[in-house]
């Protein structure tokens, strides 16, 4: 069966959106035993270097194996090389070595949309062919792996960029990650919009979205509120799970260079990260196919 495609996607920066799809790719392939593959579309590259390290994230990217590299030599209208090369397989610092991979992305990839936009207007293209093509091209590469893994999860930069929106539309599901307080609830309902009618408009197909609330702080009568105003609004779309604001969820962003366990690495967060993973999988079982 193809892999199911997940983009992990929201407009604002700075709502643990790496973190989760990180978090997330790790507990689907330890305790579900899912080969799971990342594809870092931001240029900030944070989930690149949580999951690879920073070594094995420069060796990449040497190597010409990073996002920005591929898409920039059809910019420069060249072939590039496999998508399937960019590929790095059991990427994690977990002792048990789960069956995760990466598709790194590059600070330079911020430069390449710029520089495809740039490239195509130039040949009398306009946005909605170059949305098109990105698509395409994106879809191609996708192609190439969706046999061999069982989820792809697409860490979206924030905002709506070109690229970002051909993985919204790649996507069987999308999960937004979100801080329960009011403008962000604002700019989720809007975004909930914007995405459901590019899927309609584009693909046709039918999406599922979910949201998982982030940064919980239990005992800010704001994020009580908030969380309860999503969940009346999404209903089934909001996971009951809640990631809370705490240290050790930002201590297991940082890169081990010795192997750890997945108690050690996510400390007392741990069980809160396994029942993420628990309640994607029972959702993901119940979520159309495309």
């Amino acid at each position: 069966m193809p892999a199911r495609l997940v983009s992990v996607i929201n407009m604002k920066g700075g709502v643990g959106k790496s973190t989760t799809s990180v978090s997330l790719a790790e507990t689907l392939g330890l305790h579900h035993r899912r080969k799971v593959l990342v594809i870092d579309l931001d240029p900030q590259t944070n989930a690149s270097i949580m999951i690879a390290g920073p070594d094995k994230w420069n060796e990449l990217r040497e190597a010409e194996r990073t996002l920005d590299f591929y898409f920039e030599a059809y910019a420069l209208q060249q072939k590039p090389k496999p998508f399937k090369g960019l590929i790095e397989h059991k990427v994690t610092d977990l002792k048990s070595a789960p069956d995760v991979s990466l598709c790194a992305a590059a600070p330079e990839f911020r430069m390449v949309e710029r520089d495809l936009i740039e490239s195509f207007v130039k040949r009398g293209f306009h946005i909605d062919a170059i949305q098109k093509w990105i698509c395409e091209r994106f879809a191609q590469g996708l192609k190439s792996v969706v046999n061999e893994m069982d989820y792809i999860l697409i860490d979206c930069p924030p905002g709506i960029s070109l690229f970002a929106e051909a993985a919204i539309i790649a996507a069987d599901v999308i999960l937004v990650p979100t801080i329960p307080d009011y403008v962000s609830r604002l700019g989720l309902i809007s975004f909930r919009k914007r995405a459901l009618r590019l899927i309609n408009e584009r693909r046709g197909a039918p999406s599922s979205l979910f949201v998982v609330a982030t940064k919980y702080d239990e005992t800010m009568n704001l994020h009580r509120s908030e969380a309860g105003l999503l969940k009346d609004n999404l209903g089934e779309a909001m996971l009951d799970v809640r990631i809370p604001q705490h240290v050790d969820i930002a201590k297991a962003a940082e890169w081990s260079e010795f192997p750890r366990t997945f108690e050690q690495k996510y400390g007392e967060m741990a069980p809160i990260v396994r029942k993420l993973g628990e309640e994607f999988v029972a959702r993901m079982e119940k979520a159309p196919a495309r």
